[in-house]
Formats: structure tokens, C-alpha cells, sequence
């Protein structure tokens, strides 16, 4: 076992089962992924990258895993925790260079440049990292997981959400659910290093009240004002972190300078691992020589660039949505000059597969059930511009689209 310092966390503990995996260069180079893409363009302490976090979601796993078995009186022995653990700490490990914002930039070249390339939205880091995870990962997952049959299926099934029996559901669960490992570290995380109290819950008395019930997460209603305060926290750092209009127009201008390099040839979609392993941020930085001067003054300077903001009413997006291919066409004739970029996410949602469960004296009960506050949550929009100075006649243009588009 291993002890690794960390300033979330204290001191985060890496079995020895994990060791190898952690030491695969498919695992070393998210040291070189930012987490937040150019949020340090806004919050400079934000550059810290995909390998913490990673490590941050495999001890957090661990940890709830360990309450889970205490509260719900389950069967889980070391090797099987360390496995769901691992799965935890490699749901990452497909990212592209600058996480999300790569992922935007491969639709902003399909739908403004016509190019033909891989790209499945939100998913595409989950399916490019299971075919790193059975490429380049397999050997070390069989070699350490010996008493499973096939660890590899096990980690590949949970992380694209197929699980097929408890073991990977308790996995999915503690994964990808509405409270999990992976938003609780992301969560603090992102906003110790912005440097903002938003993000910050009870970790600590939260994962002490967790339970596995007939294949649901389940959370002790003693502490519902936790979960309330985890589910406000994400909300608040969506509204004032990831979704800041400097952020995102900062974003959407690195977007359209990949997907330039992806038209133009001079980067392509790596298909072998060793082409994964130097796919990394700096792989981007590096070409960027190769994009229009405003483009790559704005992403290494912060120079150029201005930006109309609006939270657009369902009037306004479905005005927008109909002018979408004139927007996509002034992207494309103004070279990346003008750029537009959409934010939303929805604070909390109750599906079959994706809900929250509070264990009351008279049950199980859905969280909105029970908290009228998470009940009143709504979904969060927002609609940014940016335009370069020199392109003044597309600002005064998108100006006046977005003034008439308010109400």
C-alpha cells in the first residue's frame, strides 16, 4: 500500500492490487489533462488535471464501499471492492486533451466544418477509455484480479452503464449516480482549487450513512440536509464555475481551434494506444501555431475576444434553435471569429436508473418526496457570444439577435 498526499482528502491510500494500474502510462498521462480545460483563464489556481481526481474518486469509492458493507450487512471482500475501486479510479482515463472541451470541439468540426470524425457527445471519453482499458490495461487488471473470471468485462460493463449482476450495479452506483464518488471529488475538488466555497459538503458525515438496498443507493434521512447541501453545492458551482461566461466563451474559442486542426489535418483522432499516450494538453498547445493568430492570442494570452451573455427564456432557445445553421455558417465564414456556445444542465432529475433514495421510518422514499427545496430546483441555462475586435459587425449583429431574444 501506498499513501499519497492530497489537498482534498489528506492522505489518499492506494492498495497494492492498484499499484500497477496507477504506474500504466494510460493512467500517468492524465497528469497531463486539465480537469477544467481554461477555467484558470477566470480562476488561475484551477490547474490541476484528471490524474488527482481520478485517485480522489478511487478513495472515495473505498471509503463508501467500506460504510456500505458495515450498514447493509453485505459480502464484499477486499479483492472486489478494489476492483470496483479501480473502475472508479479509470472512468477517466479516455479523456481527451482538455476533457470536455475536446469532446465540444469534435462537434464544432462535424456541424460547422463537415468533418468526419468519432464523436458520440459526453460518452466519447467513456468508449474511447474502454478500448484503452482493453487494449492497454488488461494484462495488469488480470494479473492483479485473479479470482475474477474476466476483471476486464467487469470494468468495462460498469463504466458504460451495462451491468449485469449486484457487484457491477453497487459499482454503476457508486460511479455515475446523482451522489457518487466521482461528483463528490469533483465537487470539492474544483472548488478548492477555484478558490470558492460553493462546492464544499459534508463528505464526511454523508458516506458515513450510506446503504445498498435491493440494487439502490440509499442515504439515512438523518442526514437528508446533507444531501441537500451536496445537490446545492453542484448547482452553485454549474451557475458560477463551470458555466461563467468567461469560461465558457474561453472554452469555445480552444473548441474552434481543434476542430480547425482536425479540418486542416494537422491533428487527428489517435486510434493506437501509443498514439493515445502523447495526446495530451500539451500535444494541443504545441499546434496551435498552426491556428489564426486571434485564435491562439485568446487561448495563450486572453487577448481579443468579447462576449454577450443571456439566460434565454424557452422562447429564446427555441428563437435560437431556428436560426442555428445562420450561427454555424457566420462560425464558419468568420474563420472562428465568432463563436457560440450553450450551457445546461439540470440540478437534479429522477429516473429508474438515476435517482436519489432516502431511507425514512416509513421507508424508502424518492428525494423529492422528501425535500420540497430539491423539488424546486430548475434547470440551468445560459447562451454566450464571443466575438473578436475586429469582427465588431458580428457583435452588433448578435447583439441585437439576443436583446430581441430576452423575454
Amino acid at each position: 500500500m501506498k499513501l499519497i498526499r492530497d489537498p482534498v482528502h489528506g492522505y489518499i491510500e492506494v492498495p497494492d492490487r492498484l499499484l500497477p494500474i496507477v504506474s500504466n502510462p494510460l493512467f500517468q498521462r492524465l497528469r497531463y489533462v486539465k480537469q477544467t480545460a481554461l477555467a484558470y483563464m477566470v480562476y488561475p489556481g484551477m490547474n490541476h488535471t484528471r490524474f488527482e481526481h481520478s485517485l480522489g474518486v478511487m478513495h472515495l469509492s473505498l471509503e463508501f464501499l467500506k460504510y456500505i458493507r458495515e450498514n447493509s450487512s453485505l459480502e464484499l471482500d477486499q479483492e472486489v471492492m478494489e476492483l470496483i475501486a479501480v473502475t472508479a479510479m479509470l472512468h477517466d482515463v479516455g479523456h481527451l486533451p482538455f476533457s470536455h472541451t475536446f469532446e465540444n470541439a469534435l462537434q464544432v468540426a462535424r456541424q460547422v466544418y463537415g468533418v468526419d470524425v468519432f464523436e458520440k457527445d459526453k460518452k466519447t471519453h467513456v468508449i474511447l477509455g474502454t478500448q484503452l482499458i482493453e487494449k492497454g490495461l488488461a494484462s495488469d487488471l488480470e494479473k492483479n484480479f485473479k479470482t475474477f473470471e474476466d476483471p476486464v468485462k467487469f470494468v468495462t460493463r460498469v463504466l458504460m452503464e451495462t451491468p449485469r449482476n449486484r457487484e457491477e450495479k453497487l459499482a454503476h452506483l457508486i460511479i455515475s449516480n446523482f451522489i457518487d464518488a466521482d461528483r463528490s471529488d469533483y465537487l470539492l475538488r474544483d472548488s478548492y482549487y477555484a478558490g470558492v466555497e460553493y462546492g464544499q459538503f459534508d463528505i464526511e458525515r454523508m458516506k458515513r450513512f450510506l446503504y445498498f438496498e435491493n440494487d439502490m443507493l440509499v442515504v439515512l434521512g438523518k442526514v437528508l440536509p446533507i444531501v441537500e447541501q451536496f445537490l446545492l453545492a453542484r448547482m452553485y458551482m454549474f451557475q458560477n464555475v463551470y458555466f461563467h461566461s468567461v469560461v465558457g466563451m474561453y472554452n469555445a474559442i480552444l473548441s474552434q481551434a481543434i476542430a480547425q486542426l482536425l479540418r486542416d489535418g494537422i491533428i487527428e483522432m489517435p486510434v493506437e494506444v501509443e498514439d493515445f499516450l502523447v495526446f495530451d494538453d500539451n500535444f494541443v498547445i504545441s499546434k496551435l501555431q498552426h491556428v489564426r493568430r486571434e485564435l491562439r492570442d485568446a487561448i495563450m494570452y486572453r487577448q481579443g475576444f468579447r462576449r454577450i451573455k443571456i439566460e434565454p427564456s424557452p422562447n429564446c432557445i427555441e428563437k435560437l434553435e431556428s436560426i442555428k445553421q445562420e450561427i454555424r455558417e457566420d462560425m464558419r465564414s468568420s474563420g472562428g471569429l465568432l463563436i457560440y456556445h450553450e450551457f445546461n444542465d439540470v440540478p437534479y432529475r429522477e429516473e429508474k436508473d438515476e435517482a436519489v433514495y432516502i431511507l425514512t421510518p416509513h421507508g424508502v422514499e424518492r428525494l423529492k418526496r422528501v425535500s420540497p427545496l430539491i423539488g424546486s430546483l430548475s434547470e440551468i441555462r445560459k447562451v454566450v457570444v464571443g466575438y473578436h475586435v475586429s469582427r465588431d459587425d458580428l457583435g452588433r449583429k448578435y447583439e441585437k439577435i439576443l436583446s430581441e431574444c430576452k423575454d
